[in-house]
């Protein structure tokens, strides 16, 4: 997809869709049941007389040339197939009935799952499957040993299947814990829970999501520390999983195998409990969206104790004002429409404007009246009291330039800094630089780690790049073990242990310079 447009295959794809949301909606569900229901449906063929006949004993009355026009338009929207099996008649008239039969595809069947699915899908609670988290830590630990021991000798059946029950296990979380989100979000941004729901949530919100968050912090340091430690072995790992005889598509290629069998798909894996460069990782997610449902969750507190001993829930005062317009009277209930709404009978009596300065009167009817002048504040505000004329425009010139002249002394200073940092080009072992010099290394060596977005492993070199005048400082930071870097200021003494760092600086090009004034 190029600049926001499907292509063709896309919206064909996108097309077998259609027939769940247009109005014969119903009559193609119904088709589309008698395709996918049980396993006999996917391999057999069927002529529209056989599904209006399937479709009558299900109480459906829809004549064959119906049922015909209803199988074409699932064709041509790929969601069945016409069989190429040949038909066999004993007569003209039922060639002519069954000359045509029809086959479920793989577009249609799973298109159809996921429309089943969303119908019976309800906006109840669902518990986040936690238990699975050690589940899938002894998994991968078990990966890890036998990393150790090489996969020569294991059976790649057995690698496969408990690699797929992995992934399996994983798949549960994840979709268990996005929908408990999703009904979290539902109920915490309702304005309408009363006190009795209230209580009653928060005991279930404080008690459960804690529990949750607490085994997310649990398993998920050591769920990364064993997934970083496999990752070397991945493809070694998937390669042997994968050994024997494979499935060929007609087109030549190998048939797609279940999640995790190929190395990309563990990167979900890490994306959810390590997560990557610039990016942190889901399980974080998860707990920064504990805070914000417990920050919703005094929202509606507070809302709740601003009303005293009244009750504050919208819900509970509309079923109430629907109870008495139920048992009401006529002449009752236009009273009591009046008192709540205010809305009264149009009664327009017209007369003359009192003065020039307000040619309409005030009983002219809105819909004939042409708009009002109304000021600003009573507008936006609804504040209604009169105000004088707007006071003078405040000059922040000056508080601008002192502040533009902080910032240039600042910018001086940096320089300065980078500069001092640059005459110590090469292994950084042991130096003596200002406060500013340090505080800048402090700052191109937190911004080096932070890039590189996970914690530094044996040989692997984290770096960052920042521009002196027409100059590039580089500073690159490896793990190695016995060495150390120390560096002394005025305000103390820094020592870094099982650290290699690397200053370099070079010369811009002007097409470097150009792409960096460029972004």
């Amino acid at each position: 997809m190029t600049s926001g447009a499907l292509d063709p295959r896309e919206r064909q794809t996108l097309g077998a869709l259609r027939y769940a949301v247009n109005e014969e909606a119903a009559s193609y569900l119904a088709i589309m049941r008698l395709f996918t229901s049980g396993m006999s449906g996917f391999l057999s063929d069927q002529s529209a007389a056989d599904i209006a006949e399937r479709l009558a004993a299900d109480g459906i009355e829809l004549d064959q040339d119906t049922v015909e026009q209803r199988l074409s338009y699932l064709v041509e929207h790929g969601n069945l197939a016409r069989s190429p099996r040949e038909t066999e008649a004993r007569s003209i008239r039922e060639y002519l009935t069954n000359r045509a039969r029809y086959q479920l595809t793989q577009r249609g069947e799973l298109v159809h799952r996921q429309v089943e699915e969303l119908l019976q899908h309800s906006e109840s609670a669902r518990e986040v499957s936690s238990e699975v988290l050690p589940v899938i830590l002894t998994g991968i630990e078990d990966f890890v040993n036998n990393a150790r021991r090489g996969f020569d000798d294991t059976d790649p059946r057995e690698l496969a299947g408990r690699i797929t029950t992995l992934f399996a296990q994983f798949e549960v979380l994840v979709n268990s814990t996005r929908q408990f989100y999703s009904y979290l979000t539902q109920v915490l941004t309702r304005f309408d829970l009363g006190r009795d729901e209230f209580e009653l949530f928060k005991t279930a919100l404080l008690d459960y999501l804690q529990r949750f968050i607490d085994e997310i912090s649990r398993h998920m340091p050591q769920v990364g520390d064993r997934l970083q430690e496999l990752r070397p072995n991945l493809a070694e790992l998937c390669e042997r999983a994968n050994t024997g005889e494979r499935l060929v598509g007609i087109d030549g290629t190998a048939a797609r195998r279940a999640t995790g069998l190929e190395p990309g798909d563990w990167e979900s894996l890490h994306a959810w409990f390590v997560g990557s460069p610039g990016r942190r990782s889901d399980a974080d997610n998860v707990r920064a969206l504990a805070t914000d449902a417990m920050r919703s969750l005094l929202v509606n507190l507070r809302r709740i104790a601003a009303g005293a001993d009244r009750q504050q829930s919208r819900y509970g005062d509309l079923t109430r004002l629907a109870a008495w317009f139920d048992t009401s009277s006529d002449e009752d209930a236009h009273a009591l429409w009046a008192a709540v709404f205010g809305l009264y009978p149009t009664r327009h009596l017209a007369f003359k404007a009192e003065s020039d300065d307000e040619p309409i009167p005030a009983t002219q009817s809105w819909w004939t009246a042409p708009a009002a002048e109304v000021p600003v504040g009573l507008r936006i505000h609804g504040d209604r009291t009169a105000r004088g004329r707007a006071g003078a425009r405040v000059d922040f010139t000056a508080a601008k330039n002192a502040r533009l002249a902080e910032r240039a002394r600042q910018q001086r200073r940096r320089e300065a800094a980078l500069r001092e940092l640059a005459t110590h080009a090469g292994t950084l072992r042991e130096a003596r630089v200002s406060d500013d010099a340090r505080e800048a290394f402090l700052d191109l060596y937190s911004t080096a780690l932070t890039g590189y977005g996970r914690p530094l492993a044996a040989g692997a070199t984290a770096e960052t790049t920042t521009h002196i005048g027409p100059h590039r400082l580089t500073l690159a930071v490896e793990r190695a073990s016995g060495s150390t870097v120390a560096i002394a200021s005025p305000a103390g003494r820094l020592v870094l242990r099982d650290i290699e760092i690397r200053v370099s600086i070079a010369a811009e090009s002007d097409g470097q310079r150009q792409m960096g004034s460029g972004a």
